[in-house]
């Protein structure tokens, strides 16, 4: 058979559920924004002198 380039484990990875991938995104995506959230937050505070 011909070698496309594509290990097992990529084509395994294609064909699994998409759900996995999509709950993995949206959990990243959750962290993400909390994480700049907290960031801005904190400038701003710094910014009003609310943090010294």
């Amino acid at each position: 058979m011909a070698n496309l380039g594509m290990s097992n484990t990529h084509v395994n990875q294609f064909d699994g559920s998409k759900r996995v991938a999509t709950t993995r995104h949206k959990i990243q995506t959750a962290i993400h924004v909390a994480l700049f959230s907290a960031a801005f937050l904190f400038v701003a505070a710094i910014v009003c002198g609310v943090v010294v």
